[in-house]
């Protein structure tokens, strides 16, 4: 099975700075985009966007650029979507959600909604291509049929964390509806559907956190794990000590977690400690996985006065978190799991699209996580067991 078969139901998101050909000419068809007009982003910013993407980036706002691109995708009987995404609306967002669907309804060929408030609006004027939005949280077969129902939509696109199993049940169940999935999701452990907090600002150098973690942080507390009684013994030696916490299983991450707290309340005789605690130990706990690893640059970048924090900040830079391929990784960068799910989409001729968490993203480096990979897959040994 070749690349191109596997773009032959994948749908793109795509934004101002996309190269529409060259994903035309690798064999996709399918798009969809978000617009926010230019007086809404002076008025109220990116961040209260209109289709849940809340980076500028990850819109387009120049309307000749977007009526061009559509343009171009029609020209190759291709097919593209708008989204109207937000998951509640006041009488502001409600009213520039009209002048957008104003623009765009005889355009495009469906608008993607997650709301009762726009569908409903939608259904009222007579709309006949609407897709109801993964955010819609449809999860059992009830409120499928609530939407089918209810709305009628061309397409129900299901939440991205849901198992194949269920998709399968549900897909099987409504054989006359159409179905759009995901290849997989962002790594979030929550469900997307009901999650009602804003990520916050994007960054290159840090991990997005959503903006309520950031500045709600809070530790659970845990039983005094007995490292605290190396570190203080006055008995031992630095390098017995050293040799000795070598040894315990220390939670690096929570004493991470606890650094963040304390540089809030900058309580410098607990950081230093806390310090001293993490500079003991061997360097690779740092390097179990990536959020560790991660999250350690960017408190010891916070606490870089503290000498420890910055010879550790140091040797992270110096040698770079490099996560294997392995099985047990997650679904998003499994390859060989992300092709089993495609050969299993394609086998249900209701799912007409599936897709990757993309937009405003480097779509290229997505793409060739699709690639057909000729090895035995591993069901035991796979985080997701197909």
């Amino acid at each position: 099975m070749n690349q191109n078969h596997y773009f032959k139901n994948l749908i793109v998101g795509i934004d101002e700075t996309t190269d529409i050909q060259s994903l035309l000419n690798q064999g996709i068809k399918q798009f969809y985009f978000g617009y926010l007009p230019c007086e809404f982003i002076e008025k109220y910013d990116s961040k209260l966007s209109l289709n849940r993407r809340n980076n500028i980036k990850e819109q387009f706002t120049n309307i000749d650029k977007i009526f061009s691109v559509i343009e171009t995708i029609h020209k190759k009987d291709a097919i593209i979507y708008l989204t109207l995404n937000h998951i509640t609306s006041n009488q502001t967002m409600l009213e520039y959600s009209k002048k957008i669907y104003l623009l765009f309804k005889n355009k495009v060929d469906g608008i993607i909604v997650s709301n009762i408030t726009i569908a409903t609006y939608l259904l009222n004027d007579g709309y006949k291509k609407m897709v109801t939005s993964n955010l819609f949280g449809s999860y059992s077969t009830q409120s499928i049929e609530f939407l089918i129902n209810q709305f009628n939509p061309i397409k129900v696109i299901l939440p991205r964390d849901m198992r194949l199993s269920d998709i399968e049940k549900i897909v099987k169940g409504f054989p006359d509806t159409n179905f759009e999935c995901f290849l997989f999701g962002d790594g979030c452990r929550f469900s997307e559907s009901f999650c009602f907090i804003d990520q916050g600002d994007y960054n290159l150098e840090t991990p997005t956190l959503c903006s309520y973690a950031s500045t709600n942080y809070q530790i659970v507390q845990k039983a005094n794990p007995s490292f605290k009684m190396v570190a203080k013994d006055g008995v031992l030696d630095d390098e017995e000590k050293k040799q000795q916490l070598q040894i315990e299983k220390i939670d690096v991450d929570s004493l991470l977690d606890k650094l963040i707290v304390l540089s809030n309340n900058f309580d410098s005789k607990k950081i230093a400690y806390t310090l001293d605690i993490l500079s003991r130990i061997d360097i690779e706990e740092f390097y179990k996985d990536n959020i560790i690893y991660a999250k350690a640059k960017i408190v010891f970048k916070i606490l870089e006065q503290f000498p420890n924090a910055s010879k550790l900040l140091v040797y992270l830079k110096e040698k770079e978190f490099i996560e294997e391929n392995g099985y047990k990784q997650y679904h998003r960068t499994n390859e060989l799991s992300i092709q089993k799910t495609i050969e299993f989409f394609l086998q249900s001729p209701n799912i007409v699209s599936y897709k990757i968490p993309a937009r405003g993203r480097n779509i290229t480096n997505m793409l060739n996580l699709l690639k057909p990979i000729n090895i035995e897959y591993n069901y035991k040994q796979s985080m997701y067991k197909l």
